[in-house]
């Protein structure tokens, strides 16, 4: 079982591995009635949006990442008045009123977590997490990691635990953040480098930077790590805060 989780939870990671500004905020998920409270909170339009949603897991999922975001955005700039985070073409979580930051979403049966940067600070952000499960990473090792990666893998988590659900962690990350179009399992995106390093947060077990390679595409790098039971990662497309960076420059 997963250890309990404080209703709102706040990290502003800060480093290379992340754009300035950056709030993560995470949500617990488990306590329906603590979201059916919450959603009070939401815009009209994303409580409709929910109730389209057949599942019900669906719906819980859908709904407590949005309350996570309304946290993140409280906390990247309480001056902010955000309007509603529906769904883009692909689905995917959108805010297209003007100004609005970089977002992305993730969640679990146990937790959701959403991430917010600046407009500015890069093109696009990308969050993923998973739960730590035996049965979940060793399903991973055998569809979707390669003989190379589950050997860069192993180097640095023999039990092949958390390691193989960073990998995938990241991937997803790389995807979002990205916005690729890949196969279910992901195998398309080849993890060339798989390293421990410093983790992000107090509460952090361990950590890895990944570098994804994927088709003609260039090199992402994601961070990945362990904390509280579960893995999250995150990306980010970096090239508006460089082509800002060269605009600037006399």
């Amino acid at each position: 079982m997963a250890p309990p989780l404080p209703p709102q939870l706040i990290l502003r990671p800060t480093g290379r591995d992340f754009p300035a500004g950056l709030v993560l905020s995470e949500y617990d998920a488990r306590h329906r009635h603590h979201i059916a409270a919450d959603r009070a909170h939401l815009p009209d339009e994303e409580r409709a949006l929910a109730e389209t949603l057949r599942s019900e897991q669906r719906r819980i999922g859908f709904l407590a990442g949005r309350i996570a975001l309304r946290s993140a955005f409280a906390a990247l700039d309480p001056a902010l008045v955000p309007g509603a985070v529906l769904r883009d073409a692909r689905g995917r979580p959108h805010a297209d009123w003007s100004g609005a930051p970089r977002i992305s979403i993730a969640h679990t049966r146990v937790r959701a977590v959403a991430a917010a940067a600046p407009l500015g600070a890069c093109a696009a952000i990308g969050v993923d997490v998973e739960e730590l499960d035996a049965h979940r990473a060793h399903a991973l090792v055998r569809m979707s990691l390669s003989t190379d990666e589950a050997a860069r893998v192993r180097a640095t988590d023999p039990a092949m635990l958390a390691g193989p659900i960073a990998l995938w962690c990241a991937r997803e990350a790389c995807v979002k953040a990205f916005a690729l179009e890949v196969g279910w399992f992901g195998t398309a995106l080849v993890a060339t480098r798989f390293e421990s390093c410093d983790p992000p947060a107090a509460d952090a077990v361990r950590a890895w930077r990944v570098e994804i390679a994927f088709e003609s595409h260039e090199a992402m790098r994601a961070i990945a790590w362990e904390s509280r039971g579960a893995v999250f990662a995150f990306a980010f497309d970096s090239r508006a805060r460089v082509n800002d960076e060269a605009a600037a420059r006399p």
